[in-house]
C-alpha cells in the first residue's frame, strides 16, 4: 500500500511523538496499482500520536521529473488500543488523492489488528468519489515483517479488493468494475534511519490483462530515511 512507514503505529512508536519519512521509489505503488509512471518518485510524510493511542498522519509525493506537480497525497486518522501483551486494534479512517497515472480521489475506513510489529491484518472498504455505483469496494490485506541477522528483514503481503477504474473523457467518466488479488514480497536491509527495499510486485494475470497500464511495474526499489 501506499501508506509511508511512519504513517502506521509501531509497537515501539512513543505516545506525542512526532515521526517522519523521506524515501526515494522507482515508482509509487498502492495494491498492485501504479499511482505514478515507472519512473523516480519522491515521497514525504509526517505523523503524530498522541498519549491516548490517537495518530494524525499527512503525505505527499511526486516524481522527480515533474517536481511542480503533486502524484499523491494521503491524509490519515487512527486510533489504536491494545488488546494485549502482543496484540492491538487500529481502526482508522484514510484519504487519498491521485492525480498522476491513476486519477482518483478515494476514502478508506478500515480496521486492522497487529501481531507485535510482525502481522497486520486488515480489512477495510473503498469509496471511490464519482465511481458510478457510490458504493463501498471490500478490501482484505495481510502483510508481515520477519526480522533476520545483519540488519535484513523479509517483508510481504498479499490481498484482494474490488476495483473501480476510470475510463472515459473527464468530464464523461464511467467506471469498469471487478475484484483482482495482489502481493509482493521484498527483502530490506535497515542501518539506523536509513532502510533500502526490494520488492518483487505480483497482481493475478486475468487482472493484469485487464488493467493493463494501470498495473504496477513487477519490481520496486526504495530507499529511505526517517526522522
Amino acid at each position: 500500500m501506499i501508506i509511508a512507514p511512519c504513517l502506521l503505529v509501531s509497537a515501539h512508536a512513543h505516545a506525542g511523538e512526532l515521526s517522519g519519512d523521506v524515501s526515494l521509489s522507482s515508482q509509487l505503488v498502492d495494491r498492485g496499482l501504479a499511482i505514478t509512471s515507472a519512473t523516480p518518485a519522491l515521497q514525504g510524510a509526517i505523523a503524530w500520536t498522541t498519549p491516548s493511542g490517537w495518530l494524525l498522519g499527512l503525505s505527499g509525493g511526486f516524481e522527480l521529473r515533474s517536481p511542480d506537480h503533486v502524484a499523491e497525497s494521503v491524509v490519515r486518522a487512527a486510533h489504536t488500543w491494545a488488546l494485549s501483551e502482543n496484540w492491538r486494534i487500529q481502526p482508522d479512517v484514510v484519504y487519498y488523492h491521485y492525480a498522476s497515472r491513476l486519477h482518483a480521489n478515494v476514502y478508506e475506513p478500515g480496521v486492522y489488528w497487529l501481531y507485535r510489529d510482525i502481522l497486520t491484518f486488515g480489512l477495510s472498504g473503498v469509496y471511490i468519489v464519482g465511481a458510478d455505483e457510490h458504493s463501498l469496494h471490500p478490501a482484505a490485506d495481510l502483510n508481515f515483517h520477519w526480522p533476520l541477522t545483519g540488519g535484513f528483514s523479509i517483508s510481504g503481503g498479499l490481498g484482494i479488493t474490488r476495483y473501480a477504474v476510470p475510463y472515459g473523457r473527464p468530464s464523461s467518466e464511467s467506471y469498469h468494475t471487478g475484484y483482482y488479488r495482489y502481493g509482493q514480497v521484498g527483502l530490506l536491509w535497515s542501518r539506523g534511519a536509513w532502510q533500502v527495499e526490494i520488492d518483487r510486485v505480483a497482481v493475478d494475470p486475468g487482472a493484469r490483462r485487464y488493467l493493463r497500464r494501470l498495473t504496477a511495474s513487477s519490481w520496486l526499489a526504495t530507499i529511505s530515511r526517517s526522522f
